[in-house]
């Protein structure tokens, strides 16, 4: 059985088109999934979450994304993360890389709690 770990990198790893990042979202998120990007939005469930997603995505016209770990460690279902969240446009150009800390809580490969902080000032946005 994949470990909490395991799990959260399989989603991430998801992440290499607008499309797969939807499904990840579709696979992982359940109705009652809370997506808290703290101090920007938070959603609950899954159409909530890809409409979050979606409407960031085409606001900077990003079509591709790559999650980069830097660390990461997990107590019980919940799983630290401190990363890069890197995205790029249809022909490659790197447009933004984010760094992020978050905390997803896991059941299994679904995620049922995800919050993300960053700094939106040295993000661009």
């Amino acid at each position: 059985m994949p470990s909490p770990i395991d799990e959260v990198l399989a989603f991430f790893a998801e992440w290499v088109t607008v499309d797969r990042m939807r499904g990840a979202m579709r696979d992982r998120f359940t109705p009652e999934t809370v997506w808290e990007n703290v101090g920007i939005a938070t959603t609950v469930g899954i159409e909530q979450g890809i409409a979050f997603s979606d409407g960031f995505l085409a606001q900077f016209g990003i079509t591709r994304g790559e999650v980069v770990i830097d660390h990461i460690a997990a107590s019980g279902q919940s799983v630290l993360t401190e990363r890069s969240d890197i995205f790029y446009d249809a022909a490659g150009t790197q447009l933004m890389s984010i760094k992020l800390m978050g905390i997803l809580e896991m059941d299994g490969p679904r995620i049922l709690r995800w919050r993300d902080y960053c700094d939106t000032k040295g993000a661009g946005f």
